[in-house]
């Protein structure tokens, strides 16, 4: 089914407007003639009394030709004699013209009042439409579907019903996934637990090679946990006032024996107080497995540097190591969970950044990765003041 256009609604109106004056121009047409008959009347009546009141033996002539009719109009003695009609006073023609114009104008505008009112009321349900929608009530019944507008506000009706469904079900779908993820990491604990007992009483040398699957076990574990937490809407963030200094030299220092390990230098310049808004416990936690990630990708002898800045618009975290950088192709999915690029550490489950940018970003924080020019990959964080809102 075809709708009609606006365009087709502006010629329908201009057609109504167009058949209103041409109406009170009948009408107007119709008033005029009826008031010259009228008048015609009136001077021919007065002109037969008079000449009868004049002469009264001619009366019965005068009479007779009145009741019979049937002279024809047109220039006769009088206008022979240079007689002429007295023009017609202007004011009934002013008020029967001025009378249609009225009308016509009177039509049209309550054409218009009509029009806008219609369309008011449209609006009016459109937007209750749209407020039930954003609220997750039930949306209201349209009254009228007719109209550009009342079509208009079907469609959004039916798509709002329709993004309403899909949601829904992603919400569904996310939860369940949560629960799996968590479902995974508990019955991780017990085989774990297990493992960890047999090693403690297995000979050192079996003992130092089963250790570190072991907390690469535990600790893929404890990301899965997290990430439901994350999904399903458990994890309590409580931001508050603190130092970003003090933050990124926490999570320095919780990282300094794996540093120590790897021969990787952790430069943390020092830097005056600046105030952020954030989770101190998670954020350090993000902030490690950002600096953990530039501890893996640096060569023996390098170093991972952290440096803080604040601006007008943002306080700004730059975390940038000495190793190969990101390659290209990589970047737009580096912090997908279970994403392992081309330069992944040997054991990397691809959840670290991942959970890195989701701790980060609900707090209100932007983080981005990209290569710097003299070499190596750089994350940069930014805290921009008064996010988390509460």
């Amino acid at each position: 089914m075809k709708h009609p256009t606006p365009a087709r609604f502006g010629a329908a109106a201009l057609a109504g407007a167009l058949a209103a004056c041409l109406l009170a121009a009948a009408l107007t047409a119709a008033l005029l003639g009826l008031w010259h008959s009228r008048r015609q009347m009136a001077l021919l009546d007065g002109f037969c009394t008079a000449l009868v009141d004049r002469a009264p033996a001619i009366a019965e002539d005068v009479y007779a030709l009145v009741k019979e009719g049937g002279y024809a109009p047109g220039p006769g003695v009088l206008a022979a004699r240079g007689y002429r009609p007295a023009p017609a006073p202007p004011a009934p023609l002013a008020a029967a013209a001025g009378a249609g114009f009225v009308l016509g104008g009177g039509l049209l505008a309550a054409d218009r009042l009509w029009q806008r009112r219609r369309t008011d009321r449209a609006l009016r349900r459109l937007t209750r439409t749209l407020e039930a929608a954003r609220a997750g009530a039930p949306l209201p019944l349209a009254e009228d579907p007719e109209g550009e507008v009342g079509r208009l506000g079907d469609e959004i009706a039916k798509t709002v019903t329709e993004l309403t469904r899909t949601r829904r079900e992603a919400l569904e779908a996310r939860d369940r996934f949560a629960r799996d993820l968590a479902d995974i990491a508990h019955q991780l604990k017990t085989p774990l637990t297990a493992l960890s007992l047999a090693a403690q009483g297995a000979d050192p040398a079996l003992r130092s090679r089963m250790q570190p699957p072991l907390d690469q076990l535990e600790r893929l574990g404890g990301a899965l946990l997290l990430l439901a937490r994350l999904d399903a809407g458990a994890l309590p963030l409580h931001p508050e006032p603190a130092d970003l200094f003090t933050l990124v030299q926490m999570a320095a220092d919780g990282l300094q024996p794996l540093a120590d390990r790897a021969g990787v230098t952790l430069e943390v310049p020092e830097a005056p107080p600046i105030p952020v808004t954030a989770d101190p416990d998670w954020t350090v936690e993000a902030l490690m497995n950002l600096i953990k990630n530039g501890i893996e990708h640096s060569p023996p002898g390098g170093a991972v540097h952290c440096t803080c800045a604040d601006g007008a618009l943002y306080a700004e975290l730059c975390i940038r190591d000495e190793g190969a950088g990101f390659a290209p192709a990589d970047l737009p999915r580096l912090f997908d969970r279970f994403y392992r690029g081309a330069g992944a550490a040997p054991g990397s489950t691809g959840i670290g950044l991942a959970i890195a940018r989701e701790l980060l970003q609900r707090q209100g924080a932007v983080l981005r990765a990209e290569n710097h020019p003299e070499g190596g990959g750089v994350f940069r964080v930014r805290f921009y003041p008064g996010f988390p809102r509460p």
